[in-house]
């Protein structure tokens, strides 16, 4: 079974599922993540059903080889309050002159995590190919990011690997329980992390070595 292969560290990631005034992150990439990672290579914008089909048509398998260390920025917003909204600010001295409210957020992220991912196929013939998504990833049309926009992702090498899936995931830590494997798993857990809408993400099922 084929599938794309690629290597991921960035100084910072963030890995977030949920929350609003504290948004953890998780130490595995999220598979939401790792669309929109496939979604900026190939220039899809935000919203693209295209996106939802590459979250169908394949699913994700992560080896954990660094896992990283947890950080936590503190930081504040001021955003008018509902009575000035409806009143436009075309600058930020325009802005602090309308009645704000301060809201205080906290966002965690990891630092120097490294990852191997792997993308495969589930689709008997998915919407696009595993050459055409490593070719784009090696040249992506939008930055690359790991999870949020400021955590810049390099190079990431990929290659599109044809073989025995249980030998390419033989070092996997993490995988899509749509991937049926035969080695044994600890555990499962719930993500909610399947895009099947814009904003909108499903429950998906991650199998633990």
């Amino acid at each position: 079974m084929a599938c794309v292969a690629f290597n991921l560290a960035a100084p910072l990631v963030s890995w977030a599922e949920a929350g609003s005034a504290v948004r953890p992150t998780d130490s595995v990439p999220t598979w939401s993540a790792v669309v929109g990672m496939m979604g900026a290579a190939l220039g899809l914008e935000r919203g693209d059903s295209r996106l939802f089909e590459l979250a169908r048509d394949y699913a994700l398998a992560v080896d954990v080889q660094q896992a990283g260390r947890r950080l936590e920025d503190y930081h504040t917003v001021q955003t008018p309050k509902r009575a000035a909204s409806a009143v436009t600010a075309r600058t930020r001295g325009e802005e602090l002159a309308l009645d704000l409210q301060t809201s205080i957020t906290r966002r965690e992220y990891v630092a120097g995590a490294v990852y191997r991912i792997f993308i495969v196929v589930m689709a008997p013939e998915p919407c696009c190919s595993p050459a055409f998504i490593a070719t784009a990833l090696g040249s992506p049309f939008f930055p690359l990011s790991a999870g949020r926009r400021s955590c810049l992702v390099g190079n990431v090498a990929a290659i599109v690997v044809d073989g025995e899936l249980e030998e390419t995931l033989r070092e996997a830590t993490h995988w899509d329980a749509r991937i049926k494997l035969a080695r044994p798993h600890s555990m499962i857990r719930e993500r909610r992390d399947m895009p099947v809408a814009p904003r909108v993400f499903d429950i998906r099922l991650e199998c633990m070595a």
